[in-house]
């Protein structure tokens, strides 16, 4: 009892809100300083307390909890600014109607993505026990995504073939929709209630499948006696700390380690949080580890290969059917990625651009020296900094100081003045946003006949064809007729 008292007085009370992530960490944290029975009953009190509260609080949703986000109006308006210029630039012909249709895909959806960001903060400092807040941000109920189209807006939607149709939804659910705007979320609506009764089954027939092929996989015995195993370099400095924490707690070592003389570790030891801290700290040599790969036997599993069981923090017990829950592991998330875009009613979700926008009004500074002209994706010039960029902004006596990861592109020149809220560089440059596929080629029409002759070698490629004729191409040709000039 004087233990228990003393390893109570060392706790630390903590006083904040705890959403699903943070009750995992603390669950751990029972498991380990407690064990299973103990953490069991914490549990089960803290599941009584959470339905007394919820009882208590009888939190309801009503359309004025609804909160309309401000910056809206002008995102709105810049996006349409951009289409407008697109539209002409399209009429003129400098781009084609594929590329059109990215830009202008791109343009909305990273507006359409701002604003689910301004979410949390426009709640935070405006009502920070909002109903609607409180259900979507602690995962219990509902997503960021419904909220977004709740009061944000629906954005791109998807037609019946999957593919984004290129009149985004304006308006939010709040604000009510037009009847066009209607009529398009019928399409990816209806497609949602579609694949919700047709791949479900296929879901399930995947997670049969896993199951059949390793429910044989069980663990018979303790030790096969392998000396070989996977080796982990902490010093490579490759891998995160963090990946590296998750990849060795729970595994069992192959060999002795050694630190000079000293062996700090011994073959078949299971390693814990201690453990690891210590190979990190040391930095050791590389770390053999005992995994499934390497075990011996073929048709069944042994326990110092298998490691640690997440579901009591210890080794794996014998006769533990692990083949049937790695079948299940995996064919669960799946079931769930399936059905994953049922809940949005259709509203296309694809990767973009992080971008970086100007906290303030003012004149933009930066290091030339720094940074290499180049050219967007869509052929607009600018500039590709490789490592940190600092960019200052001076407004009205006041500098506001923004760092540019490496790899990024600077939208803006040097001494430029900028608006606030201005996107002045586009994170993660090198990477492709959106998976087009489609190959465009843009023929050139002569305006007059007669011979043509060109200024430079030109290579014929018979490979590339195009309506079944091959065509040539060259680096920089001049092309003349002899009546008139091309």
């Amino acid at each position: 009892m004087e233990v228990l008292m003393e390893e109570r007085a060392n706790l630390v009370f903590h006083n904040k809100a705890i959403d699903g992530t943070a009750m995992k960490r603390l669950i751990s944290r029972f498991i380990d300083h407690f064990g299973m029975a103990y953490t069991s009953h914490i549990l089960d009190k803290l599941k009584t307390l959470g339905f007394q509260q919820a009882t208590a609080t009888s939190i309801s949703l009503g359309i004025d909890d609804l909160l309309t986000i401000p910056s809206k109006g002008w995102l709105v308006q810049h996006a349409e600014q951009q289409s407008l210029i697109l539209e002409k630039h399209h009429h003129y012909g400098n781009i084609h109607a594929v590329e059109k249709l990215r830009q202008s895909i791109e343009i909305w959806y990273s507006k359409s993505e701002y604003l689910r960001q301004e979410m949390s903060p426009n709640f935070r400092m405006t009502d920070p026990y909002n109903p609607v807040h409180i259900m979507s941000f602690s995962g219990a109920r509902g997503n960021v995504s419904q909220v977004h189209q709740l009061e944000g807006m629906r954005g791109l939607m998807s037609d019946p073939q999957g593919q984004m149709i290129d009149l985004p939804i304006q308006s939010n659910l709040r604000e009510r929709l037009s009847l066009t705007e209607y009529i398009i979320s019928c399409y990816g609506a209806r497609k949602g209630v579609v694949d919700t009764a047709v791949r479900t089954s296929d879901a399930g027939y995947l997670m049969r499948r896993l199951v059949k092929v390793v429910q044989h996989i069980v663990v018979r015995r303790r030790d096969c006696g392998t000396l070989r195993g996977i080796s982990v370099n902490p010093r490579n400095g490759t891998m995160p700390e963090k990946i590296l924490i998750q990849t060795l707690i729970g595994r069992v070592l192959a060999d002795h380690i050694y630190m000079g003389s000293r062996c700090i570790a011994t073959r078949n030891q299971d390693i814990g949080v201690g453990l690891v801290n210590r190979f990190i700290t040391l930095r050791t040599q590389p770390i053999p580890i005992r995994t499934p790969f390497t075990c011996r036997s073929a048709s069944w599993i042994y326990r110092l290969c298998y490691g640690r069981s997440p579901t009591h923090g210890d080794l794996v017990e014998l006769r533990e059917a692990v083949g049937i829950i790695a079948g299940q592991s995996i064919g669960e998330p799946g079931t769930q990625l399936t059905l994953r875009t049922f809940h949005r009613g259709g509203v296309f979700t694809g990767g973009t651009a992080e971008h970086v926008r100007a906290p303030s009004n003012g004149k933009i500074q930066f290091n030339e020296d720094l940074v290499h002209p180049t050219r967007t994706r869509h052929g607009h010039p600018d500039f590709l900094c490789y490592i940190d960029l600092y960019v200052t902004i001076e407004s009205e006596d006041i500098l506001h100081n923004v760092t540019i990861p490496p790899k990024s592109f600077l939208l803006v020149q040097n001494d430029q003045y900028v608006e606030s809220e201005q996107v002045i560089a586009e994170i993660r440059a090198g990477t492709s946003t959106l998976n087009f596929k489609e190959r465009v080629r843009k023929h050139i029409y002569s305006d007059s006949e007669g011979e043509m002759h060109w200024s430079t070698d030109v290579y014929h490629a018979p490979e590339f064809t195009y309506d079944l004729r091959p065509y040539w191409y060259a680096t920089t040709v001049s092309l003349e007729l002899i009546r008139g000039l091309l």
